[in-house]
């Protein structure tokens, strides 16, 4: 009886998150908060870990390789490697021949040049959302970060070829990355 309610409880979790994710990549929106217990324990169900406080606390941080400790401790650093191959070696490349167009790379401003680097905010897309699952970053900042990556995501989308793109220090993800993401998770538990 009490693994059939928890059972349920669990389904009842995984159709928010869902739905959340789901209304995220179509409107480019995060909307209403999903607690982050209620992602963690969905998170926990795909295979996360949260249980040590002590290594999750460097998913505080901004960048990347600052926060893979964290996304290594929560998910394993071969699951993590795992994501980032698919990211590089299979979503970018099948994106850019959908629609035709490369995806943009990290501008670095001391040497006023664009990098070879498409995957930073898709990396950063787990990275947060492990982040607000733990604890370690606010709903606000989440929906700011996220739905900053969106809006650049959708303005590279729509940019015409001679039009300007005027970089930023949140790394874009195509709109729908997310849901794509989540799909990914959840096939790889």
């Amino acid at each position: 009886m009490e693994y059939d309610s928890r059972q349920k409880e669990l389904e009842e979790k995984n159709v928010i998150v869902n739905s959340w994710v789901k209304t995220i990549s179509e409107k480019g929106i995060v909307g209403e908060e999903v607690t982050p217990e209620i992602l963690r324990s969905v998170l926990e169900s795909l295979g996360a870990s949260f249980e040590s406080k002590l290594e999750l606390e460097p998913l505080g941080e901004y960048s990347n390789l600052d926060k893979r400790p964290g996304l290594d401790a929560v998910w394993g650093e071969n699951r993590v490697d795992d994501y980032k191959k698919w990211v590089k070696d299979i979503y970018i490349p099948q994106h850019e021949q959908e629609t035709g167009k490369a995806l943009p790379t990290l501008y670095d401003r001391k040497t006023n040049t664009f990098d070879d680097i498409k995957h930073s905010g898709m990396i950063q897309y787990l990275g947060e959302l492990t982040a607000y699952a733990a604890g370690k970053m606010d709903f606000e900042k989440y929906k700011r970060l996220t739905e900053r990556r969106i809006e650049k995501g959708k303005a590279w989308a729509e940019k015409g070829e001679n039009d300007l793109y005027i970089p930023s220090k949140n790394a874009p993800f195509p709109p729908k990355f997310p849901i794509d993401a989540w799909d990914y998770l959840k096939s790889t538990k």
